[in-house]
């Protein structure tokens, strides 16, 4: 009995010793549990803060890539495909050149003075997407700040330089003042559209008083005055300069380029030698405004030869030539003083 009450003595004591060490062992676990979720949930909240950075700035980045593009697209479904070209090259390539457009309250009729492409943007980097006439009425939507007009041709919308659209219609493109060989001329030619100011044997009363005035009726922006009198008053030179200087100015401030085209060969002419020809041209081109251009037919036929068969007249393929080298020579200097855009 006595070895009986010993063993239960002992086993009463060990029992709240299991205990404590099972419950200081629930608590070392649950210490250790709260640790790692604890540091499981310091890991998410930088991962969320890191994410939230790189989103904050991708969105900053996609925000300055829309508005570079919304600065060069055009604003026209017609041109879809030529607008993706645009914007794709403002993503790739950041040379293309960036502009904002102010949008009239009230849209703007304006005129071509030359022929001139329309693009997709503002600026020659971008597509053409057409072109316009010289002296075509064009609707202006707007102005971008680095000297465009944004346009309406039609349905369409583009962008044309500024330097090409003016407010006030056009004078005639051409206009061609002269004598009996300019009569000629203008039927060789057949050009309707431009304008012919010339008489049969007529020189310098008929430029002073019949042709002067219609030419200043004619003239305007963009207007091309070639004058050709001489070969029936070779001896008035010094009016001609005198006169043609005197209205330089205000053809020029009207707009126009003014040409003297050099009195053409003869061939063995009854009244007229080419040495009477070859001085008069010296003199009036010495004579002129340096702001007046020189067209040396005279010359531009003695090496290319010409056809005529009463010595002062000519045919028609010599004329068509002659018309064709005044046209050269224009455009070129067009050329030489003007960008193309």
């Amino acid at each position: 009995m006595k070895m009986t009450g010993s063993r239960n003595t002992k086993i009463k004591s060990i029992a709240p010793v299991k205990r404590i060490i099972l419950a200081v062992s629930l608590l070392l676990i649950a210490v250790l549990i709260a640790e790692y979720a604890a540091f499981q949930m310091d890991r998410h909240m930088t991962s969320l803060v890191k994410a939230e950075k790189v989103e904050v700035t991708a969105d900053k980045q996609m925000a300055g890539a829309r508005e570079i593009v919304n600065t060069t697209k055009v604003i026209n479904n017609t041109y879809n495909s030529d607008s993706k070209k645009a914007i794709n090259l403002t993503e790739e390539n950041s040379s293309v050149t960036e502009y904002k457009i102010t949008v009239f309250e009230d849209e703007k009729n304006l005129y071509t003075t030359e022929k001139v492409n329309i693009r997709s943007g503002a600026g020659k980097d971008f597509d053409k997407v057409g072109q316009i006439q010289r002296d075509t009425k064009v609707k202006c939507l707007g102005k971008t700040d680095n000297g465009w007009y944004q346009v309406m041709i039609g349905d369409e919308v583009g962008y044309v330089n500024c330097d090409y659209l003016q407010e006030a219609e056009p004078g005639t493109e051409y206009i061609f003042a002269g004598d009996s060989r300019t009569v000629q001329m203008s039927q060789a030619v057949d050009k309707d559209e431009n304008e012919w100011i010339a008489k049969v044997g007529e020189g310098y009363n008929f430029f002073s008083n019949e042709a002067i005035p219609q030419i200043d009726k004619n003239v305007g922006e963009g207007s091309v005055i070639i004058i050709n009198y001489g070969v029936n008053d070779l001896y008035n030179v010094e009016k001609y300069i005198d006169l043609v200087n005197d209205k330089v100015d205000s053809w020029i401030d009207s707009g126009a380029t003014v040409y003297y085209a050099a009195v053409t060969p003869v061939s063995d002419y009854p009244t007229i030698t080419n040495d009477d020809i070859e001085s008069f041209n010296k003199e009036l081109k010495a004579g002129l405004d340096d702001r007046i251009g020189w067209l040396d037919g005279y010359s531009y036929l003695q090496n290319n030869g010409f056809s005529t068969g009463d010595g002062l007249h000519y045919n028609s393929d010599t004329y068509k030539s002659l018309y064709k080298y005044y046209m050269n020579q224009v455009a070129s200097a067009k050329i030489a003083t003007f960008d193309t855009i």
